[in-house]
């Protein structure tokens, strides 16, 4: 699995057990990412998920891409838990821990004496982490589920796919990847309100609430509108008031590019770029040369001029190279990428000169292993599990005395309520990772200028009663719940001093603008440190702030196809269909905020702040990394194959009763297989070749011709109800209105209702897991324009109420 030892990161000194098996592996691969001394504890004879295809092989053996790519940089240790003297080992190196890391069904910790009672009595100040497909209580408490259900009954496979064939999943699982990434962040939430209080407690991290951040702001359409989107393939939906769709996967001659037709100042001059570029080779129509870019808008254009546009375009795209497009876009300004490969991403020259591959040796295999690392750079400096120590870990993990929890100005309490925080930037990748602090009880305070408004304010539907307006955008209210808003031009002297007096008195600035910008507005980290020593600085873009596509443009949409998800998903014999929304941002904001918890961590033992540098891209590779782990050892290229599995079969989405209405089901052996034919009952299913995998695997097609005969003739919940009491993996396929009415989600206050003075009572997303010491709220709807200018100019910078006037007739808070 790689090197256990010391090394130079954040969170040095802290140890923790591992005893997860899939569903968790991320998490305990992310706290070693960070410093952790992560032990894996598994059964006599290994971790049964080390067998799961695809395998890599060597002189040593075979073992499976993705327990390589999760499970580096720990180390490991074998026990029976079952056996009392391994249960008493057990408890005793607990005893002596930070954090237990478990991903087993509910309670079964506890039938064995060994559960969070007996660990808490022995280490009061211990986190344990769970996480579950569902939770640790409701009604689906007790219910298994595989990535499929999960993605099913999360919503995010209704959203994917061709619109004449089932919804469909990443090819790739991500279910565990979701789940992982944002248990890490409740862990050091958790960590850090220990460090204030000297109370451990349980993370209960749910799955299935762990898939709704890549639905962002999907549910808003059935909250506001009553609408229900649902999968388009390659076309992006969400956009356009009119219900228009926007073509984002093209054919090219090698391949796919992905491009959009977008409004807004950067796609004006993205369309333009595209036509110019065709208007050089003769292959730009008449129409498209004579549109005004400057007052173009996407967002209510109607659908027949957006479809003429796309018909223009599709012919010249098909004429040119992935490599010419990723060329010309960056010469003419495009907003566009490649549809990735695992191949194109391990000769991207970028990620080459970020240092994001490392090697590190594997038992399993016998030999070294290739694998993205270093997703992380903290003061320039690269960090990963095959970062060198430098010897600048100078203290433990030992905690220091207690402090009171401060109450930030809204009164609240929480495990963040001794920080400030102040936000700039826009759209998605920044700003939720603000909303997850701000969610937890920090004093978030968000800059934005009327000048320039925030493209999730502008150009993403849904709006209030779909009338488009800066108040009324769902996108902008679901991102910025709890925050306090502030209206400042920093291109005025008076109105950046008052962002500098503001980052002054700040713990963290969050920022995701385009690298440069903040040094150019006099904001950057090193100017900021230099009055502020404890600042940290979250920089976070698309691809980093250094190598030769640093300043290239573009939205998650792109850098999901970059980084290798798009061409993963579909149907093998169609092409790759879009992810919904800004996936990549999403997986960004879980990595965001636990580089901020991690640095704010390293600040706590040396006084001292420090600058993140996170890339979105190098981000999502880490949900991709058992397909780059698989080429680099193998040279296989993962490709998408519909809703099929390389180890369960059958594995399938599968019509019900009704419009639109179907079922998940998935099969991992021949017992669960038996049980299936117990409930189906008919002929078909009886047949003896159908008893084993293999035989399963062999009859594949007409095995889901079967079973989608069976259950087109029964409602989804009686599919899901029957085979779920036998014990065979199912989940209703969620589309948006049955999230609101999902009795689990539900119980876990997955959605949570504010008052928006201008949109009204609306839903926002809460955190994915639970914190029983120190719960989340959701207090109060995102801001309007400026309207906390008077509490926190005058409250905690001290304006006086005539010399606010003054600014405000002045320019100075526009």
């Amino acid at each position: 699995m790689g090197s256990g030892g010391q090394r130079s990161a954040p969170l040095s000194g802290l140890r923790a057990l591992d005893l997860t098996g899939d569903l968790g592996w991320l998490l305990g691969r992310i706290l070693a990412d960070v410093g952790v001394e992560v032990q894996k504890i598994d059964p006599p004879g290994g971790d049964p998920g080390r067998n799961v295809p695809p395998l890599i092989e060597g002189e040593a053996g075979a073992v499976s891409a993705a327990w390589v790519a999760f499970n580096m940089g720990k180390s490991r240790l074998d026990l029976d838990l079952c056996a009392s003297v391994d249960q008493s080992r057990f408890l005793e190196l607990a005893g002596g821990v930070d954090f237990v890391l478990e991903s087993g069904e509910p309670g079964s910790l506890e039938r064995l004496g060994i559960g969070w009672s007996a660990l808490h009595e022995r280490n009061p100040s211990l986190i344990m982490t769970s996480v579950t497909p569902y939770g640790q209580a409701g009604p689906l408490r007790d219910v298994p589920a595989s990535d499929l259900e999960l993605m099913a009954s999360g919503g995010a496979a209704w959203l994917t796919g061709d619109s004449d064939r089932p919804p469909v999943r990443i090819s790739l699982p991500q279910a565990a990847c979701w789940a992982g990434s944002y248990a890490a962040v409740g862990t050091l939430i958790a960590h850090h309100y220990r460090q204030l209080t000297g109370q451990g407690q349980h993370v209960d991290m749910s799955a299935q609430c762990g898939v709704l951040p890549a639905l962002v702001h999907a549910p808003s359409f059935f909250d506001l509108l009553g609408e229900n989107p649902m999968r388009a393939g390659g076309y992006l939906v969400g956009r356009n008031v009119n219900g228009a769709a926007m073509r984002n996967i093209w054919p090219c001659r090698d391949g796919y590019v992905t491009f959009a037709i977008y409004g807004g100042a950067a796609g004006r001059q993205s369309n333009r770029g595209l036509v110019e570029w065709m208007t050089d080779r003769d292959m730009a129509p008449a129409f498209l040369r004579e549109i005004d870019w400057d007052t173009f808008e996407v967002a209510t254009l109607a659908p027949g001029e957006l479809a003429s546009m796309e018909a223009a375009i599709a012919p010249f795209l098909e004429t040119v190279t992935k490599a010419e497009f990723l060329e010309q876009a960056e010469a003419r300004r495009m907003l566009g990428y490649v549809v990735a490969t695992t191949a194109d991403i391990a000769g991207d020259v970028q990620l080459e000169a970020r240092q994001v591959w490392s090697e590190l040796f594997v038992a399993e295999v016998g030999d070294t292993v290739r694998f993205p690392d270093g997703w992380l750079r903290i003061d320039g400096r690269r960090r990963g599990l095959a970062s060198a120590d430098t010897g600048e870990r100078a203290v433990t993990g030992a905690r220091e005395e207690t402090t009171p929890v401060r109450v930030g100005l809204s009164g609240r309490r929480g495990a963040l309520t001794d920080l400030r925080v102040v936000e700039l930037g826009g759209y998605g990748a920044g700003p939720a990772v603000g909303k997850c602090f701000a969610e937890h009880g920090a004093e978030v305070i968000r800059i934005e200028s009327r000048l320039r408004l925030d493209g999730f304010r502008t150009n993403y539907p849904p709006y209030k009663d779909n009338v488009p307006g800066a108040e009324r955008a769902a996108m902008f209210a679901i991102t910025n719940d709890n925050k306090l808003g502030v209206s400042l031009n920093l291109k005025t002297p008076k109105g950046k001093e008052l962002a500098i007096r503001l980052i002054e008195r700040a713990d963290v600035v969050i920022e995701n603008f385009t690298p440069g910008t903040m040094d150019r507005l006099g904001l950057g980290h090193a100017a900021m440190a230099a009055r502020n020593g404890k600042l940290v600085t979250l920089s976070t873009c698309n691809q980093g702030s250094t190598g030769p596509r640093a300043n290239r443009a573009g939205f998650g949409t792109h850098l999901t196809s970059l980084s290798g998800f798009t061409e993963l998903t579909g149907w093998p014999d169609r092409p790759p269909a879009l992810l919904w929304g800004p996936y990549i941002d999403y997986i960004a904001v879980a990595y965001g905020a636990v580089a901020v918890l991690s640095a704010l961590e390293q600040r706590r033992r040396t006084g001292v702040g420090c600058h993140l540098d996170l890339s979105q891209y190098e981000s999502g590779l880490q949900f991709i990394a058992p397909a780059l782990v698989q080429y680099f050892a193998t040279g296989e290229i993962r490709n998408r194959i519909g809703n099929r599995d390389p180890h369960a079969v059958p594995h399938g989405i599968f019509p019900c009763a009704g419009e639109e209405r179907w079922s998940a089901i998935s099969v991992h052996d021949d017992a669960e297989w038996d049980r299936l034919v117990t409930v189906v009952g008919e002929a078909w299913a009886k047949d003896p070749a159908l008893a084993t995998v293999a035989g399963r695997r062999a009859r594949e097609d007409q095995l889901e011709e079967s079973i989608s005969t069976w259950t087109s003739g029964q409602s989804r919940e009686a599919v899901v109800a029957r085979l779920r009491e036998a014990g065979v993996h199912a989940a209703p396929v969620n589309d948006m209105r049955d999230l609101f009415e999902d009795p689990q989600l539900a119980f876990r206050q997955a959605f949570r209702r504010v008052d928006h003075p201008v949109i009204g009572q609306h839903a926002v997303p809460g955190p994915p897991f639970v914190l029983p010491a120190s719960p989340a709220e959701v207090c109060h709807s995102a801001p309007t324009l400026g309207q906390h200018n008077e509490l926190v100019l005058c409250d905690i910078l001290g304006l006086s109420r005539p010399a606010l006037e003054a600014l405000e007739a002045s320019g100075d808070l526009e």
